[in-house]
């Protein structure tokens, strides 16, 4: 019976949402970017609100092309929703063409958790 409570909980973070949020620096505190594509980092959270990985953007200084490797990077972490304070007209409709929800909010990466998980 254990052995069946462990693999529900395993698939079931396996089936969870992955929140992908756009931030100024690599700590909840932070503010979340207006620079959807070349922020900084990418905080990745669950719908609970719990910490799944931080990320350093590594095409933030590309010369052309970022909201695609964004989009790509979203696809590739089976993200389902990304949160910036600010979107390009190219990756608003990248982000719609690929079916990923998105929130524009403009606060810190703690205050967003906080009303995702009241909700």
């Amino acid at each position: 019976m254990k052995w069946l409570i462990g693999i529900l909980v395993v698939c079931s973070s396996l089936w969870s949402d992955v929140i992908v949020i756009a931030s100024d620096s690599d700590t909840l505190s932070s503010n979340i970017s207006s620079n959807a594509s070349r922020s900084d980092y990418y905080i990745l959270i669950n719908e609970k609100g719990n910490t799944l990985e931080i990320v350093s953007n590594s095409f933030k200084d590309i010369q052309g092309g970022a909201s695609s490797k964004l989009v790509e990077m979203l696809k590739n972490k089976q993200a389902s929703h990304f949160v910036a304070a600010s979107l390009g007209n190219k990756l608003e409709n990248s982000l719609k063409s690929h079916k990923i929800k998105y929130t524009i909010f403009d606060g810190s990466v703690n205050t967003f958790i906080e009303r995702l998980v009241k909700h």
